[in-house]
Parts: C-alpha cells; structure tokens; sequence
C-alpha cells in the first residue's frame, strides 16, 4: 500500500509539471490600449497647459480674515479671472488672473487699483493657459 501511494503521489506529479497553460489575445486590445493612450495624452495637453506668465497681487497681509474678503470681493467683481490665495508664511496673498503677457494684464491691473489703490503689483507666475488663448495666438 505504501508503494502504491507513492506511486500514485510521482504520477500526479509528474501530470501536473507537464501542464501548460496558454493566454490566447486578441490583438485589438493592444490597439484600443495604445488610442487610448494617445486620446488620454492629448487632452492632458489641451486642458493643462501651464508656463510662464503673469498674476496681479491684490493683496498681502498676515490677516487671514482679510485676505478671505478681498478674494470674495474680486471673485464677484472678475468672475471672468480666477483668483487665487497663496500662503507664504506668515503672509495671505490674494493673486487673480492668468495672463501670458504684460499687455494683456495692465487693463485688469488698473480696474483692480481703481478697488484698492495701494499695494497692486503685477508678479511673474507660472500660470493655467486657456485652450481658446492658445488657438487665438497660434
């Protein structure tokens, strides 16, 4: 009986190293995987474009408060231009806009100076590119 089982244990082994297994693929999985990338990729550039470029800071203060005000402030008299709230310790700055060029800043600058009339400076950034800028200026 011993013999038999140890027989019976090298047969079962013996059929299991002889098995293999086959992955069978269809081919157009690799090519939907490959469009599928290349969509991906192009619409990460058309929706995240960033560079060089310029932002008006409205404000810098250490008041929180504050700073939370003015963001609403321009938020609700440029809802056309983005604004943004830096941290620098120990400092709140209320930046709005992207601009690509000086030019294209000062007109909103001078809106923004007209609100708060100290303390408005225009400050290199890197900044988001909107889609449409871009085809307007190729």
């Amino acid at each position: 009986m011993r013999y038999f089982s140890t027989f019976l244990l090298l047969l079962i082994m013996t059929g299991l190293r002889s098995q293999t297994i086959s992955i069978v693929k269809d081919p157009r999985l690799d090519m939907l995987l490959k469009k599928q990338a290349e969509l991906n990729k192009e619409v990460d550039k058309l929706n995240n474009k960033t560079g060089p470029g310029y932002r008006i800071m409205v404000i810098n203060t250490n008041d929180r408060t504050k700073a939370l005000e003015v963001k609403s402030r321009m938020m609700s008299d440029f809802p056309d231009e983005k604004s943004y709230l830096v941290y620098q310790s120990p400092y709140f700055k209320i930046m709005i806009g992207n601009f690509r060029t000086r030019q294209e800043a000062e007109p909103i600058q001078k809106r923004v100076q007209e609100i708060y009339p100290t303390g408005v400076i225009l400050v290199p950034a890197n900044v988001e590119y909107k889609p449409e800028k871009e085809e307007e200026l190729e």
